[in-house]
């Protein structure tokens, strides 16, 4: 690669909203102490670095901090598959994660999803202007004061067509789940309808310890089912209906780990 092109790529990963500030980001979410600042150093890439020692960089803040290897395998149908089925209204979804420090190493973090459709708008007449009165009204609602609820094993249920809303939402218990359904539902300028809420109870215990099981040789926890946890607003996307695999974020995050409302392709 000629130099002059690896300065220029190089320069891309460090400034503005790119790797390194994924990498800033990342860190945010933990207590700032020596060694957790002298790990954060180890994957910034450096203006004197050369490609190989910035792939590097890369290769460890995805394998061994991120652990991307070891992302759950999502089971679904791709997004093309889906618009070529079914036409909806333009989607708003904000995903909300475990804290990283109370998670156990070699574990990967989980994560709620909170869901409403604009049934005013539709791809044809969604605009980004439009996008960006959408992402302002998400980071005011969901980010400015950070949103976060306790996950469990209740569900939650709040459906109401009209107004775009099919909340699924698991929560410590019925009390957690009515605040969390009332909130979203009022968050988004809608009317809160006490008679549509209801409440499953599984009979089920999530308290009970992991078992270890074998797997071919190797002995590993069995999967946790719904599991007491924190979560707390990560990002917020909108999935818009004939955009084929284009994802558009509302809600994006500095290098200091602070939120803004932006509307653009992912």
């Amino acid at each position: 690669m000629p130099a002059r092109d690896w300065a220029l790529i190089r320069k891309a990963l460090i400034n503005g909203d790119s790797y390194n500030s994924e990498v800033s980001a990342y860190f945010s979410d933990f207590n700032t102490d020596t060694d957790t600042n002298a790990l954060k150093n180890l994957c910034l890439v450096q203006s004197n670095d050369s490609a190989l020692i910035a792939q590097q960089r890369i290769r460890f803040f995805r394998e061994e901090i991120q652990k991307t290897h070891l992302k759950p395998i999502i089971v679904g149908q791709p997004k093309i598959d889906l618009d070529a089925d079914v036409k909806y209204h333009p989607e708003v979804t904000v995903v909300l994660k475990q804290s990283l420090t109370s998670v156990s190493r070699g574990k990967y973090p989980k994560d709620a999803r909170i869901s409403w459709r604009l049934m005013n708008e539709t791809s044809e007449s969604l605009t980004f202007t439009k996008m960006n009165d959408v992402a302002a009204l998400v980071y005011q609602q969901f980010f400015q004061n950070r949103f976060s609820f306790k996950k469990g094993k209740f569900i939650g249920w709040y459906i109401s067509p009209l107004d775009g809303l099919h909340l699924q939402l698991y929560c410590l218990d019925a009390t957690e789940a009515k605040r969390v359904a009332k909130y979203v539902v009022q968050a988004i300028g809608k009317t809160w309808n006490d008679s549509i809420f209801k409440v499953t109870n599984p009979n089920r215990d999530n308290t009970i310890e992991s078992p270890q099981i074998s797997i071919l040789g190797k002995q590993k926890d069995a999967p946790i089912w719904r599991p007491n946890i924190n979560v707390n607003s990560y990002k917020a996307n909108i999935n818009v209906w004939g955009a084929g695999n284009e994802d558009f974020e509302l809600v994006g995050r500095l290098a200091n780990g602070q939120f803004f409302a932006i509307a653009r392709k992912n």
